[in-house]
Order: C-alpha cells, then structure tokens, then sequence
C-alpha cells in the first residue's frame, strides 16, 4: 500500500499556493497562464486539466453521483454541492462594493459587477442585442423562439422566466414587495417600480424623433411609435376594433362584458377604467387642468378641449340630413337629431319629464333639490343651469339678439322669441283643463292654475294684499307709488292697469253694449 505524503514542498509564486508535489503545481499553473489542452468532443469546451474534463463529460452524460444530505438533489461534481449548499444556509460571503448586494458565488459577484461596468460580452445572433450573463441570453433566445416552460396555474398565462411566474403570481394575490421611498406606493414588479421613481424625478430618457414626446420606458415609446405607423395588432373578437396596445384592447372588452370595477366613492358611479374614475373625481373636486388658450374656458377632460377648440375654428363636419343644420361636435348632431324623431331617453324619477341630452336632466334635477351653483358676477343672483346666467347677464348688457320680424321685439334668447311668434300665429298649445282656456307659453297656464287652486305666492309688504302672478303685484304696487304708465290718448287720462285703458276708451266711442235686464238702461 502507498503512503501519501501531506508535506507541501511546492508552493505556487503566483498565488502563494502549496502543493506535496510536483505534479499537482504544474496543473495548478496552467490555470494562471490558462492553458488549456484538454478539448470537449461534444461542445468544444476546453480544459488545463483531464481530471475538469472528465467531470464535464459526467454532464454530457447525465451521471451525477454527488447528492444532497438536505433536499436529495444530485449533482456532477462534489465542488457544486458545497456551493449548492449555500442556498439552505443562507450564506453569502461576496458582496458588491458599487450597490451593496451579497451573493454567495464570487462567479456570481463577478458577473454582477458586468453590470456596473457595462460589459456585455453574450451576443444575440439573431438581433445584435448583448447581455451581460450568459444565463439572460438564453432567456432572450427563447423570446425569438416563442419557447415559454412556465406558466400560470390560475390563468394558464405562459412565460419564458420563472422570475416573471413569480412576480404575475403576485397579482393574483394581490402580493407588492416593491414600495416606492417617495410616496409608499406599491407594485408588484420592481421594474414598475423603477419606472414609478422616474415618474418622481421627472427623468425621461426615451424620445419620440417623430413628434418629440418623452417616456420613462422604453416600451412605452416603442408602443407610442405604433401609433405613428398605424400599427393596431390587438382585434376585438365581438366588434372588430383595433389597437396599438393590449391594455387598451382589455380595457374595451370590459365595456362588452359591463364589468366596471372602479367606483366613486362620493357618488357611487361605476367605470371600467381607472383613468376614466380620475377625470369623473376631477368633476367632484372642480379640478379643471385642460385650458383653451383662445378663451381661458377651462376643462376636466381633454376630449371636451379638443372639441372645444373645433368651436373657434368654425368647422362644422356634422350635418343633420333632416334639417340641414350643422355641428362641430357628433355628439351634438345625435342630440339634436333625436329632437327630430322625439326622443327622450332621459326621464326625471320625480315629475317625470324627459329629456334629450343627460347635462339637461342633470341641470333640471338641480331645480328640484334648489342648487344653484352658477352665480352672476354683477348682480350676484344664481341660477341652475348655466344657460339661464348666460340669459341673464345678457339682460345685464342689454344685448337682444332675436328680433321678431312682425312687430320688431327683440328678445335675448331664441326660445323668448319663438313663444312669442306663436302669440302673432295665435298658436296656444297649453290649455287648462279645469276651464279650457288656452295659453301660448307654459309659464302662463302655470300662473292661471294658481288662480284655480287660490294660490298667492306674491305678497304686498305695505297693505299685505296677496296675488297669483308677480306682475300683478308690480301693477298694485304702482298704486301706492301713484305711478300711472297707461295714458288715454284722446283726453289724456292715466290708469295704472291697462284693463282699465282699455275699459275708459270705450267711454269715448260711446259703444254700449252692457244692459240692465230690468230697466234697460245700457252701459259701457
């Protein structure tokens, strides 16, 4: 039997290693002067010793006959499962100088620091791009390949790394690891994370050289220059619209299913995206960041800027084919068709009156629960509807734009003067129906129905008479004065009613048409 000798007489001058013999120093210099003559018939990897080439071929061959006291795994050679053995204890020896991270293989540290320095020395054949490990270019292959081991239990979503199994687990369990330092925010990728942070800092490396725009990823950008070229690859199965993105494409199948999983919490209106619920909370708060610059008009939303500004421009694309009539916005000309064809999708649950447009039904329910937010800058009277403050700061300005080509009247409002050419065509749509009189405006019924019901609203604060209407009132209250306005124009007498004009001329045509049944004595 021979004895080993555990003298060392050979030490290295290299690294000062020792060796008990001769034999054992010169293999280990061929690593320093990396001489390597040992070859690989398989895959062309060389060796500096036969005893390294041996065990790689053991991988070639699948023998792996070291194995783990803890888990069972079995390896090719013994020096891996004392790294492998590091992964149960936790131990990590080596750490980066640059950002502070621990690993337990100086390999592994090495690779890492290619990172700092920027080497990338593993290149994709197929399109140019490098890495920096050997281990992210194989990951990268399989993207070109379409190659996706790992997929998703819940959802059978695939991927191409257990690292993005992982993290898209993590949304379905609602896991985020990664907390923003700034704000707290959380997100369940770090890389999401990373492009939230430059959100803080403002840091936009990735411009568009077609129109300029800025992002903070470059996936962003890539997606933003589809929009360019037109490029839409993600269909809808049920309508057939196409998209640039695959988010956008989501977000319009939940219109189809009616899935609205975001809601205010003021009012309770839902919304299928979460960007459509952050312009609507903009309405609660009043914030309006979007502002016409030719006006100063300003909006929640950009869309109504952008239809805005189709106003000052004068284009008017939409024409009814009923009427002729013209409009800057669709929107506007489906309203006012529905005027022609009568409908009246939006009904109030308390009187039940309909409408045609939603803003109308909105401004009339004010009128019930009496909010008046829209408030005169001159006078300081508010209304319900911003329509009706326009109306009347015209009233302000005396401007009367309407005039009646009948008898000259001018009117500030349009719909004043169409109520009153119906007084001209003697059209009274309105009738009572406890006496069958007939009025031409709405408003006018409503005060006669006073008079049946014996309301009186109108009270005079000297003699504390009551009265139906208030223009009533404002004739009585000329009696006080002594104000007479109605003046005879054949003996110049004044009455302060003008029934009592009308009454006093007849005096002077000597019509008498009023007798006593009794007597017969006749009476103007």
């Amino acid at each position: 039997m021979r004895l080993r000798c555990h003298t060392k007489y050979h030490q290295c001058e290299v690294c000062g290693k020792d060796f008990n013999c001769e034999s054992g120093l010169k293999k280990h210099m061929a690593r320093h002067v990396d001489i390597k003559n040992h070859h690989c018939e398989i895959c062309g990897k060389k060796f500096n010793c036969e005893s390294r080439l041996k065990t790689h071929m053991a991988m070639h061959a699948g023998i792996k006959i070291h194995k783990c006291d803890i888990c069972g795994k079995d390896f090719a050679q013994k020096s891996y499962i004392k790294i492998h053995t590091y992964v149960h204890t936790g131990v990590k020896n080596h750490c980066c100088g640059v950002c502070g991270k621990e690993f337990s293989l100086k390999s592994v540290l090495k690779t890492h620091m290619n990172i700092h320095i920027g080497v990338k020395n593993h290149k994709c054949d197929i399109c140019g791009k490098k890495f920096t490990q050997k281990s992210r270019l194989t990951f990268h292959m399989n993207v070109h390949s379409g190659v996706k081991l790992y997929k998703c239990d819940i959802c059978g979503k695939k991927f191409t790394r257990k690292s993005n199994l992982t993290a898209h687990i993590n949304m379905h369990s609602d896991v985020k690891n990664h907390e923003c330092h700034i704000c707290g925010k959380e997100f369940t990728y770090r890389h999401r994370l990373e492009a939230h942070i430059n959100m803080h800092s403002g840091v936009k490396k990735h411009k568009c050289d077609i129109c300029g725009k800025k992002f903070t990823e470059k996936c962003n950008l890539t997606v933003h220059l589809n929009m360019h070229d037109g490029v839409k690859n993600h269909e809808c199965d049920i309508c057939g619209k196409k998209f640039t993105q695959k988010s956008s494409l989501t977000f319009h199948m939940n219109m189809h299913s009616g899935v609205k999983l975001h809601k205010c919490d003021i009012c309770g209106k839902k919304f299928t995206q979460k960007c459509s619920l952050t312009v609507h909370m903009n309405m609660h708060s009043g914030v309006k960041l979007h502002k016409c610059d030719i006006c100063g008009k300003k909006f929640t939303r950009k869309s109504n800027l952008t239809a805005h500004i189709t106003m000052h421009d004068g284009n008017k694309n939409h024409q009814c084919d009923i009427c002729g009539k013209k409009f800057t916005q669709k929107s506007n000309l489906t309203v006012h068709i529905n005027m022609h064809d009568g409908n009246k999708n939006q009904q109030c649950d308390i009187c039940g009156k309909k409408f045609t447009r939603k803003s109308n039904l909105t401004a009339h329910m004010n009128m019930h629960s009496d909010v008046k937010n829209h408030e005169c800058h001159i006078c300081g009277k508010e209304f319900t509807d911003r329509h009706r403050l326009e109306s009347h700061i015209n009233m302000h300005s005396g401007v009367k734009k309407h005039k009646c080509d009948i008898c000259g009247k001018k009117f500030t409002e349009k719909c004043n003067l169409t109520v009153h050419l119906n007084m001209h065509d003697g059209v009274k749509n309105h009738e009572c129906d406890i006496c069958g009189k007939k009025f031409t405006q709405k408003s006018g019924l409503t005060f006669h129905m006073n008079m049946h019901s014996g309301v009186k609203l109108h009270k005079c604060d000297i003699c504390g008479k009551k009265f139906t209407q208030k223009c009533s009132l404002t004739v009585h209250m000329n009696m006080h004065s002594g104000v007479k306005l109605h003046k005879c124009d054949i003996c110049g007498k004044k009455f302060t009613w003008k029934s009592n004009l009308t009454a006093h001329i007849t005096m002077h045509d000597g019509n008498k048409n009023h007798q006593c049944d009794i007597c017969g004595k006749k009476f103007t």
